[in-house]
C-alpha cells in the first residue's frame, strides 16, 4: 500500500479513536471497573467493523502505576486512571492514551499532570525530518525534572500495521525521523503502588516539522469518583 494509503488510514484510525474516547468521556458515569472500561472500548470498535490495535489497557490508582496494565475487575478509585487504546484501519494502527482524574485533584496532582504535559509538548517541538530520534527523548526526560526517574519506558515508535515500529525515541536509539514518519510522542511518570500518568499522541513527521494526527484534548479531564 503507497504511503499515501497508509496516511490516509493511520488518520482515520486517529479520528476513530478520538471519536471512541468522546463516547468513553459522555458514558464514563456508568463505568464502574477497569474492565468495564475496557469492555466499552472493544465494544466501539466492534461496532464499526474494526479490531483493536492492541488490547485497551485501563489502570486506576495502582494500576497506572504499570505502564502495561492489563485491566482488571477492581472499582475505580478516586484520582488518575490511565486509558490507552488504539484501532486498525486496513491494518494500519493508531495508539492514544489519556489520563483522566476521577474527584477533584490537589494542586500536586494539576502539576505533576502539568510536568507530563510540559514534557510531551517539549519534545514534539523537535519532530521534523533529519532529526536524530535519541536527543528527542532525552529533551523530554530532561522536561519532568525531580520526576524524570520515573519515566521508565521509551518517548515513542513508529506506527504502521504494527504496533511498535522504527523510528523508535528512545535513550541510545540510534534512529532518524524522516519525511513522512508515524510516531507516538509519550511520556509519562509512575509513582509505584499509587498512580500513573501518560499522555500520547500520534503525528506525522514532515520536512519542515509535524502535524498532530490525534486530536482529543491533552487536559486532564476530571469526573466524579464512580459509585460502588
Amino acid at each position: 500500500m503507497p504511503f499515501s494509503k497508509k496516511l490516509v488510514a493511520i488518520k482515520k484510525a486517529c479520528k476513530i479513536t478520538d471519536t471512541i474516547f468522546s463516547s468513553l468521556a459522555r458514558n464514563i458515569g456508568s463505568f464502574g471497573t477497569e474492565r468495564d472500561i475496557a469492555r466499552f472500548i472493544k465494544k466501539e470498535i466492534r461496532s464499526r467493523g474494526l479490531r483493536p490495535a492492541f488490547e485497551p489497557i485501563v489502570g486506576s490508582g495502582p494500576g497506572g502505576a504499570e505502564p502495561h496494565h492489563k485491566p482488571q475487575n477492581v472499582p475505580l478509585v478516586a484520582g488518575f486512571c490511565v486509558i490507552d487504546l488504539g484501532v486498525r484501519v486496513n491494518g494500519y494502527c493508531s495508539d492514544m492514551t489519556r489520563t483522566v482524574f476521577f474527584g477533584k485533584p490537589s494542586k500536586k496532582h494539576r502539576e505533576i499532570y502539568a510536568l507530563v504535559l510540559s514534557s510531551q509538548k517539549n519534545g514534539v517541538k523537535l519532530l521534523k525530518d533529519g532529526v536524530f530520534a535519541e536527543p528527542i527523548w532525552r529533551v523530554s526526560y530532561k522536561s519532568l525534572g525531580a520526576h524524570r526517574n520515573r519515566f521508565i519506558h521509551g518517548l515513542g515508535h513508529g506506527l504502521g500495521k504494527h504496533i511498535h515500529l522504527r523510528p523508535f525515541l528512545k535513550k541510545k536509539s540510534k534512529d532518524v525521523l524522516k519525511a513522512g514518519d508515524i510516531v507516538t510522542v509519550e511520556p509519562g511518570v509512575y509513582f509505584k503502588t499509587r498512580f500513573g500518568i501518560r499522555i500520547e499522541d500520534d503525528f506525522l513527521v514532515t520536512k519542515n516539522g509535524f502535524v498532530r494526527l490525534s486530536k482529543t484534548t491533552n487536559k486532564l479531564l476530571c469526573f466524579p469518583v464512580p459509585a460502588k
